[in-house]
Formats: C-alpha cells, sequence, structure tokens
C-alpha cells in the first residue's frame, strides 16, 4: 500500500511539475511585436456574409504565474475551437485587466501570450492596466480606450469605465455610436466593470452611480443584444429591457469565491448566424499544478465554510 501510495505521489507531482512547462515557456520566449485595436479592426472590415463567431473573456492579469499559467491553459482551448469549424471564428475580445498590474514586464508577457491567440485580439482597458502609468503602455500595446469596430453584420462598442463611471463626453459618443449601428443587425458593447454587481460578495457597487441607469436605459432603446463585462471574476448572465448582461471575468486570475457561484476560469462564444445570436460558456480546467496549490484548498474552505455555518 505505501508503495502504490508513493507512485502516486511521484506521478502527481511529476504531472505537476510538467504543467508548469507552459509558463516556463512563455517567459523565457523572446517579445512580440505590439499590434492596436485599430489594425485589427481594418482587418475584420473584409470580412463577408452574416454567420461569424466571436470569443470573449476577461482578468487575464498577465505577468503573475497563477494568472499567466491558467490564461495560457485557456489560450489553448480557445485555438481549439478553430478545429472542425464551418461557421470562422473572426476574433477574441477581452474585456479588460489585461495586465496584472500595468508594469512594462506586465504588457510585455501579455504581448507574447497574446501573439500565441490563433485569432485577432481586442483589449479593453481595466482598472489594473494603468496601475504603473498614465496609460501609454496601454495605448502603445492595444491603442484607443475608447473605439468602435464593425464586423459583418454586427457593431461593436469599447467604453473605458474604470474610474466607476461613465462621462457625459462618453455617453454622447456612445449614443453617437449607437445611432450608426442601426445600419446592422446586432450591436455588442464591451467595458470592464458591469453596470450592475452581478455578485452580492462584491465589494463595487456600480448600480449606485448614476450612470448604471442611463447606460442601461440607452442600450434597452437602442436594442443592443449582448453587453460584456469582466472585473468581478466570475461568469453571471442576466437580462434587462431585453438586452442580454454578460459578466465574463475567469480569463486566468484565482477566482475568490467557490465554483458554484460561477467563479471558474472560463471564456464565452459567441455564435452570430445572421439575425440569431447565441452563446455558450467553456469551462477550463486550471493547470494542475495550480489546482493542487490553490483551487483544491479553497474549494475545501468554502465546503467546510458552508458545512459548519
Amino acid at each position: 500500500m505505501k508503495r502504490i501510495l508513493k507512485s502516486i505521489v511521484i506521478i502527481l507531482v511529476a504531472a505537476c511539475v510538467y504543467s508548469l512547462i507552459p509558463v516556463a515557456g512563455l517567459y523565457l520566449s523572446g517579445n512580440q511585436p505590439p499590434y492596436t485595436n485599430s489594425q485589427v479592426a481594418e482587418k475584420l472590415k473584409s470580412h463577408k456574409g452574416s454567420y461569424f463567431e466571436f470569443i470573449v473573456f476577461s482578468d487575464n492579469h498577465a505577468g503573475l504565474i497563477f494568472d499567466d499559467s491558467a490564461t495560457l491553459k485557456l489560450v489553448r482551448s480557445i485555438n481549439h475551437e478553430r478545429r472542425f469549424k464551418k461557421v470562422p471564428i473572426d476574433f477574441a475580445a477581452i474585456a479588460g485587466d489585461i495586465t496584472f498590474r500595468g508594469s512594462a514586464w506586465d504588457y510585455c508577457v501579455f504581448s507574447r501570450i497574446r501573439s500565441q491567440v490563433k485569432v485577432p485580439v481586442i483589449s479593453a482597458m481595466g482598472n489594473h492596466d494603468e496601475d504603473k502609468d498614465d496609460g501609454s503602455l496601454f495605448k502603445k500595446y492595444t491603442g484607443e480606450k475608447d473605439f468602435s469596430f464593425s464586423d459583418r453584420n454586427s457593431y461593436f462598442i469599447v467604453i473605458d469605465n474604470i474610474s466607476g463611471n461613465v462621462s457625459d463626453g462618453q455617453f454622447y459618443n456612445l449614443e453617437e455610436d449607437l445611432k450608426k449601428s442601426a445600419a446592422y443587425t446586432h450591436r455588442f458593447i464591451i467595458m470592464h466593470k458591469p453596470p450592475f454587481a452581478p455578485y452580492f460578495q462584491s465589494w463595487y457597487r456600480p448600480e449606485g452611480n448614476a450612470w448604471s441607469y442611463r447606460f442601461m436605459k440607452l442600450c434597452e432603446q437602442y436594442k443592443v443584444d449582448i453587453v460584456f463585462s469582466g472585473h468581478e471574476h466570475i461568469f453571471k448572465a442576466k437580462e434587462f429591457g431585453g438586452v442580454k448582461y454578460i459578466t465574463t471575468g475567469g480569463g486566468g486570475m484565482p477566482t475568490q469565491i467557490p465554483g458554484a457561484g460561477g467563479a471558474f476560469l472560463h471564456y464565452t462564444v459567441v455564435k452570430v448566424y445572421g439575425d440569431y445570436v447565441d452563446y455558450e460558456v467553456r469551462k477550463v480546467f486550471p493547470p494542475l499544478w495550480e489546482f493542487f496549490s490553490y483551487y483544491m484548498w479553497s474549494d475545501i474552505f468554502y465546503f467546510l465554510k458552508d458545512a459548519l455555518s
């Protein structure tokens, strides 16, 4: 029996070490040239037809080993989405917090991870993406914070709301963009902070801000299909006024609540089939070393907490 247990331990340790290889390779790899959102948007203009898919995730927080290891596994799963697909996957969008603390190292790692995604990546600004500077690194690696673009029969609007507010100027630009979007079949908005608290344990309460109601009524008025956000490291989907609000913040940062509450590594696949829109959530099991060093103990803690409360 001791020999069997010893063998099991050796196998698990070897498997955990093996699961570290991708992130070690990431840190040892060379730097990748940055590209901007506008460059991606320009390429998307050439797409024809009204059947396509795109992927959304958030809060990968590049630059910390826990985050990067998980994100790399998520990226491998995203790349597998392209196999045997008759409907093209046009791009992936990250709804903010693309870096851990917005340092030069974090952006360098983000650029390396982004280069491994086999579809173009659109990036929104998150509240951690300018912790170390005034946003110049974000502009260098991704471009503008507020912008819009079209892809096939759909119009996309990206908003910088990391301050926890949307200014009057942003509301003006948003409405102008929504008016332009009337020429398209579908409208999507990507922002970092959701307009409501998707999980009650959140320390951040954006629903108390004046912009939330105004923003949601505008989305309802112009028949926005889906508003994507991150910030909360969970998956949660709600619907208000005929508009779907999807929080998809499981891009790599370790979650802090039970998986049953939506806190799991994941990304969202959005399907646009003519005038029809649907989505699927892809759960991704974390790297083995990360599961045994963090997630297993987190699950045990919440299990005992619930059992003893």
